[in-house]
């Protein structure tokens, strides 16, 4: 097996998990109180442009939970994100990419009689990084490493399962910064 199988392999377990979760949490969601606590709230989807230092752009995607408020319009937001950048020059080819894990709190800023909810945060994140390479005497290589972002980004609430919400950050990772600009979708569990 190969760097690119288990990469792959990696993904299809993550997503399995993801899966499972997004079944499970409607029986979790019952249980906590929709308007604070910490608890499966609600799920969504990422994607956007990332511009890791020393490369060229690429784009991200993700997922990400809204996993509550453990203080008044304090949020819970560990989420998980894949870019890829690939370079081919005749027969060779090189490929880095990067598997995000990160836990990350928004503190929003709610505004009087407005859907729109600006909101600035930070998470640590835990980066997988990966080169996969053809060419002769460049071997394949992978590193994971610490970092800590910083966001910040409104969320409109535009019916009440669903909200959109667009962000702009910055991760901190030795050797890897990345500038991340994003949008998603999060559906609300609501009973």
């Amino acid at each position: 097996m190969n760097l690119s199988t288990f990469r792959r392999a990696g993904l299809i377990s993550g997503l399995a998990v993801l899966v499972a979760i997004a079944v499970a949490a409607p029986a979790f969601a019952q249980q906590a109180d929709q308007t604070s606590g910490l608890g499966i709230k609600g799920i969504g989807v990422r994607l956007g442009l990332t511009d890791p230092e020393g490369g060229s752009s690429a784009l991200m995607y993700g997922v990400h939970l809204d996993a509550g408020e453990f203080v008044n319009h304090v949020h819970l937001v560990p989420s998980v994100e894949y870019w890829n950048v690939g370079n081919d020059v005749g027969p060779y080819n090189s490929d880095f990419s990067d598997l995000a894990f990160r836990l990350g709190v928004n503190f929003d800023f709610p505004l009087q009689d407005q859907r729109m909810v600006p909101y600035l945060g930070g998470a640590l994140g835990l980066h997988r990084f990966s080169f996969d390479s053809n060419v002769p005497g460049v071997g394949s290589s992978s590193d994971t490493k610490f970092g800590l972002d910083v966001h910040g980004g409104a969320r409109n609430q535009f019916t009440p399962n669903l909200s959109l919400f667009g962000e702009l950050g910055y991760s901190f990772v030795s050797d890897a910064n990345q500038l991340r600009l994003l949008g998603g979708l999060t559906y609300h569990f609501i009973y």
